[in-house]
Parts: C-alpha cells; structure tokens; sequence
C-alpha cells in the first residue's frame, strides 16, 4: 500500500504535540489532550503575551492555574478577526506568568546506573513551542554549521508521511483506518532530520563502507554524560563567542542564544549544571553545542596540526558520540587531545571507559551479531501458506495450509551463541531482535488469513504464537528496558488483536492468554516497583488488561509489585514513600471499578490527597503536582468526595473545581474508552528511541 501525505496545521502548537515529552512515557500518558486545548482555543505565547481565545471568563481560573497567573492579575482583552470571523482574545503579559517551574523526574533502566527523563512543565511547553516558532530558521541553520553531524534538524516538517497498521490494512480487524486528525497526532517530530535516525542504519550505509575503504582504522569517542554536564550558558558561547557573551552579557540575553539558555533555565528550576534528559528540544539544545565544537575542532586540527579533514580523517558525530576514521596513530592522538580541550571548554569531558577502536575490516560487534541473528531467525521462523498438490482426479481447490514450525529449545541456544560469539548483550540487540520477530508475527498473521483457517491451522496458529512468546520473553528477561518493553507489548496486542479479531474458540485463545499472564507476573514479581522499573512494569500491568477480564491479577499481586502492605492489627493498607503519577493513574485505569479491587482503589484515593498535601506548598510550580490534579479531577474511577479534596489542596471552591473540569475533558491521561493500547503502541513506531 502507499503512503499517504498529510498536510501540517497548527503549527504554533505543534511542538508541544512532537518534541516535549520522552518516548518512555507510559501509553496512558501524552500530550494529545492538551495540545487539543491549546488549540481549540488558540492559546501561545507572542510578543510578551500570553493569549487564548474565549469569548467568556470560563477559561480564565484554568489559564491562571496552568501558567501561574496570579490571582489579581488583570485579563485583557480585545476582539481580533480571523478567517472572517471576530473573535474575543483573552491576555496578559507572560512577566506575570511564574516560568521558573520544577520539572517531573523519573527514572527508567539504563545501563548499571539507570537514568532519569523528565516532563517539563506544561507552561514551560507553550513556551518551547514559541521558540520553535519565532527561532525555527536559526535552529536549522545553527544545526547546520558541522560538517560532522549524521542527525540533525534541516527543516520544519510540512507533511506527515503514514501507512495503514498491518492489522487494520489486511487482517479482516474490525477497527476502521485512523482518521487524519490522529494520523497527525502520530507525527514524529517538529523538524525533518538528516541523515540517520538510528544509528545502526550509519553501520550499514555506503558513507561508512566508503569511509572504511579510504582509513585503516576507526575510533568511537563517547562525551562523559553530555547531558548531564552540559553548562547552559555554553550555547550562547557557542552562538556569540564566550569572550563576547560575557563582555556584552545583558545584551546577550536578548540573543537567540541567551533566550534559549534562560528557556531552558526556566524548565528545569533555575538550573545551569545539566539540561532535562528525553524530550527532542534538549537533544536540539545539545546539537547546537556539540555543532561548535565539530567546527572549532576542525578548524584546530588543520590550522595547529596541519590536519584535512576528509583527507588526513573523517569524523561523523551522531549526538554525542564520535566516529574518527584514520590512517596514522598520529593523527589518532591528535584528534584525541584537541577533541579533549574543546570539549574541557565547554565543561564537557571524554568517556574514556567507552572509547573502542577497530581496525579493518571496521566492523562493530553489534553489526556482526545483527547479521547472524537475522539469519538465525529467517531459518528458524518462517510462516507460510502452502497450496497442497493436488490430484490428477480432483475436482475442488487444492488446500492451502499453515506451516509455521518453530523449535523454540535450539531458537533459544543458538540466539545464546550468537551473543556469546560477537561479544555483544542481550541489551545491545534487544531492540532489533524484538523488531524482526514483530514482522514475523506480522507474517504469521497473513499466512493464515490466506490459508483455509481448518482446525489444523487454528492449532498450528496457536502454536507459532506460544513458541514466539516464549522465545520473545526469554530474550526480555534479561532486558527489561522500556524500549524492549514497547516492543513486547506490541506484540502481545498484535496477537491477542487477531485472535479475537478471526474468532477462534476460546480454548485455543486461553493456551496463548494465559501463558503471557503467567510471564508477566512473573516479571512483576520479579521486578517490583522501584525507581529504575516503574514504568518498564506498567506497560506490562497495562497489556495484560488488554487480554480480559479473565486474566485479572489476583490482588496479592499487585499490593506485592507496588510496595504496598497490610498494616499489622489494623489491617489497613500502608506504603513507604508516595507513587508517581504515572503509577498513579496507571493502577486506577487498571482497577478501574472491579469490586475485587475496592479496597485498593480506596487506599489509592488516600494515598492521592496525602501526597498532594505533601506537595502543597511547592504545588503551582511542580509539574508532578499539576498534571495530578488535571488529570484526577476529570478521572472517572475516583469519588466525587476525593475530588473535592484535590480541588481544595489548589485552592479552588466547588465553582473553580467545576470550571477545571469542564475546559477540558482530556489533558495528559487517556481514561476509559479514550485509551486503546493497540494505536498508542503502534503511534510509538513513529517515535523509536534515538
């Protein structure tokens, strides 16, 4: 099938929709709901002002508490004509908007250490979205200065570019095809990049082969936790000169490069030491900075060491790692120790613990273990639909059978051996593994619709898909990451998607539904909440709601998982330490209303108004405590009585809590039937961790 175009709108707001939030997000959560308000009502930040458009004041108590307006700050208005038709537009200068903010941490699996992502504040988004807007042009072109660069921004995206999901283009689903609302909302980013979104595809390319025939040898250079360390006060040194950023530093300020150090000051609570980690504008951020230092190196190696830069070496930097091509251990040392000054300017180090060199043939371990795993699975796993021969007296239509036999024992072991072998982990190809067998699930899924669907074919079916699942958790247990997690949530929903959607009889259905319950408990017993699992966990509590009711986790089960216990001689329910939001809400949109869970959903209702009151006196700058309260006052599984208690904690009487309700019926938490996990997890494909 080929692609459809769609056109880009509402551009002032889109950046909020692509760039702000992590990937690693749970499915629940997104920026869908708000972006749709803000778009509705036209809200942006433009020449010092904070505008919406309402014609009434029912907005005004939401736009006060979403940007920290304060409560006698006076709203403006005046009537503007768009499109023909006057409208009333709402204001007030963004000086009286408190933008200083605390950013919503959380942690996810990465490496031995873990890393923290972050959701910024959602007035701090409006705000990234305007620099966007007004300073698209300088980005690009300050993105475009490095010669070294293989990702980076080129231009603002005009089109999104989409295909059907396989399930819904050919396997008789019953969902309709996405209307182009929602394929728009699948967008993948505010820019169009070039040249490589991943990584591994630069391995494979004729620039890397091409650059392997001319050098003898390659080096991978990595910065030292380039996020982490970054100095924020480095991009208007980047941009201007440091000596000139600091002889004119109050006009600098008013500079592209001083308004996005002060910008990203602003979300992430004053701080300079270090820029949030996960949305695509800190990646931007860090380009511009890493741009500086591709130029500056280039321009000090062929001036002090006489050095050519695609004659003595060749270097492509892919965010923050770096790829030097050479001849001469010389030239090696060199680029090294300039590479280390530049870098030692900007407050950034070297990961020495992470270089790796190769010589010819230049080919990373990841790249040879990639090339055997895709022979191992393309032997060991591939569905068909066989026409049977049919006979020189027969009168009706061959039969076309499924054939899908999968050793899942020998999968297994020489899966093992081939890691083993390239010296790779299971962490290091996870993704790719987890990619291959998601096409051949895919594949599965046609053979049998193209077969004549006997009895047989139903257990052959069947059997694939456990042999699939068993293989695809094995791998996962020894990488629980998120990406690896989104991945096996697809597949689950793939699967258990088709069953129901082909109608095949319960029993068969149950083989398949109880042995991912099974896994996944086993996985949440395993893994109970901690700060480095949480969300990694919650994918898989919410993919196993997607099965049925009949796979409900029995009780002890999830107290167990989330930390939490009975109290001795009173029997109530107790946890150490408050629950994220994102635990939060994923645990109500799991109980829902089940009356097996009553007594945990009213634990939870508590455990919710003791962690904002905790929260109280930081509340209208917390970005944890805002989407809380945005989202739970509109939460369908929580009581009336909790509610009212929330509103209060923000200072709002029944009217204001009223008002907050009604501006808006989806903010970043999907409840009920706006949440279907197949499309969220099928919206992550436009969006693979770089």
């Amino acid at each position: 099938m080929s692609k459809r175009r769609v056109l880009l709108t509402h551009r002032k707001q889109r950046a909020v929709l692509t760039d702000m939030l992590p990937f690693e997000v749970p499915p629940t959560f997104s920026n869908r709901g708000y972006f749709r308000f803000l778009r509705n009502h036209s809200v942006e930040i433009e020449k010092g002002q904070l505008r919406w458009i309402c014609e009434t004041t029912d907005l005004d108590l939401t736009l006060r508490i979403l940007f920290g307006i304060a409560p006698n700050t006076p709203i403006a208005t005046e009537t503007v004509t768009e499109w023909g038709k006057h409208k009333t537009r709402r204001s007030v200068p963004i000086s009286k908007c408190r933008m200083d903010t605390v950013p919503f941490n959380f942690r996810v699996a990465h490496n031995l250490d873990g890393r923290t992502l972050s959701i910024v504040h959602p007035r701090n988004q409006v705000d990234v979205a305007n620099f966007y807007v007004t300073h698209s042009a300088l980005i690009t072109y300050y993105t475009s200065v490095s010669d070294f660069s293989i990702r980076r921004p080129v231009s603002v995206s005009r089109y999104v570019y989409y295909k059907d999901k396989l399930h819904e283009e050919r396997l008789d689903s019953t969902a309709g095809v996405e209307e182009e609302g929602r394929e728009y909302e699948q967008l993948g980013s505010y820019f169009v990049y070039k040249k490589y979104r991943n990584i591994h595809r630069f391995f494979e390319s004729h620039q890397y082969h091409s650059s392997e025939k001319k050098y003898d040898a390659m080096v991978q250079i990595d910065v030292n936790k380039c996020f982490d360390s970054i100095y924020t006060h480095s991009l208007p040194w980047s941009v201007l000169g440091r000596d000139q950023t600091k002889f004119s530093l109050e006009e600098s300020k008013a500079t592209f490069g001083g308004r996005f150090d002060a910008l990203m000051q602003n979300l992430n609570h004053k701080e300079t030491n270090g820029i949030v980690i996960g949305p695509e504008f800190s990646r931007i951020f860090a380009e511009i900075i890493l741009q500086s230092v591709d130029a500056e190196l280039c321009k000090k190696l062929f001036e002090g060491e006489n050095l050519t830069h695609r004659v003595d070496y060749e270097i492509f930097r892919y965010v923050d790692d770096f790829f030097v091509f050479y001849n001469k251990e010389s030239t090696r040392i060199k680029i090294f120790e300039t590479l280390q000054g530049i870098l030692k300017s900007k407050k950034l180090s070297i990961n020495t613990a992470k270089i790796k060199q190769y010589q010819k043939p230049i080919i990373t371990e990841i790249t040879i273990a990639k090339e055997r795993i895709s022979t191992l699975l393309k032997d060991e796993i591939d569905p068909v639909c066989e026409e049977e021969e049919p006979t020189p007296d027969s009168l009706t239509a061959p039969k076309r059978n499924l054939v899908c036999s999968i050793n899942t024992n020998r999968l297994i072991t020489r899966y093992k051996s081939v890691i083993k072998g390239a010296g790779v982990t299971y962490g290091d190809l996870l993704n790719y593994t987890f990619g291959i067998i998601e096409n051949k699930l895919e594949k599965l899924c046609r053979a049998y619709v193209e077969c004549d669907k006997s009895d047989r074919d139903r257990k052959r079916l069947i059997k694939a898909m456990l042999a699939s699942m068993e293989y695809v958790f094995f791998c996962y247990s020894a990488s629980p990451k998120v990406n690896h997690t989104i991945r096996l949530c697809r597949m689950v929903a793939t699967s258990v998607g088709f069953l129901h959607a082909q109608g095949l009889p319960y029993e068969l259905k149950h083989l398949l539904f109880k042995y991912i319950q099974e896994n996944v408990m086993q996985q949440l017993e395993k893994n109970t909440m901690s700060n480095q699992s949480e969300v990694e966990s919650l994918y898989l509590l919410i993919s196993l709601s997607y099965i049925g009711r009949e796979y409900w986790l029995p009780v002890s089960v999830i107290l167990r998982h989330f930390l939490i216990t009975e109290e001795a001689g009173t029997g109530n329910y107790v946890r150490p330490g408050f629950m994220s939001h994102f635990s939060i809400t994923v645990l109500l949109s799991y109980i829902k209303d089940k009356v097996r869970y009553v007594r945990l959903k009213t634990f939870l209702e508590a455990h919710i108004i003791a962690k904002l009151e905790h929260m109280e006196a930081y509340r209208n700058s917390d970005t944890e405590a805002l989407i809380l309260l945005l989202d739970l006052v509109i939460c369908p599984y929580i009581s009336f009585a909790t509610k009212t208690r929330i509103g209060q904690i923000f200072d709002l009487d029944a009217v204001g809590l009223s008002s907050i309700q009604s501006s808006n019926d989806h903010w970043f938490t999907a409840w009920g039937d706006r949440f279907d996990l197949g499309k969220e997890l099928d919206a992550k494909r436009s969006r693979e961790v770089y």
